[in-house]
């Protein structure tokens, strides 16, 4: 499946985004999204892996995004890892938050699907992400 580039109402700040954030959670569609931006990132100045939370229990629970980070190095990306506590409600507000902080061209995330009850109660960070802009974001799934 192709990746979706959403584009805020404000346009993009630039043609070739030079400074990139990961949104990663060791899932596979985070991973998926990762191997379609591929191109972007290798010609980025910088690409920051946010980790929101890490798991305490799992294989990257001493390292978290460190795997990923090896692999994008491997590649030529300049990359390196930032671990973030939720202190925001919502994941979204905290990868846009971080993407503004940290002056971001650019976000990177798998894209989930729930049911659509699921959703209503419970939200979701794709859906959260595309309602609040700001940021254009790469999606996969």
């Amino acid at each position: 499946m192709a990746p979706v580039l959403v584009v805020p109402d404000g346009g993009l700040k630039t043609a070739e985004p030079r400074r990139i954030v990961v949104a990663w959670n060791q899932s596979r569609e985070a991973m998926t999204a990762v191997r379609r931006a591929l191109p972007f990132l290798k010609r980025a100045e910088l690409v920051d892996i946010a980790v929101i939370d890490p798991p305490t229990h799992g294989p990257e629970r001493s390292d978290p995004g460190g795997l990923l980070c090896q692999m994008l190095v491997r590649h030529g990306v300049k990359a390196d890892v930032t671990v973030l506590a939720k202190t925001l409600p919502r994941v979204s507000e905290m990868l846009l938050r971080h993407g503004m902080d940290s002056d971001a061209d650019l976000l990177v995330m798998g894209a989930y699907g729930h049911s659509r009850f699921r959703e209503a109660i419970l939200g979701g960070a794709t859906r959260d992400l595309l309602a609040e802009g700001g940021l254009p974001v790469l999606m996969a799934h």
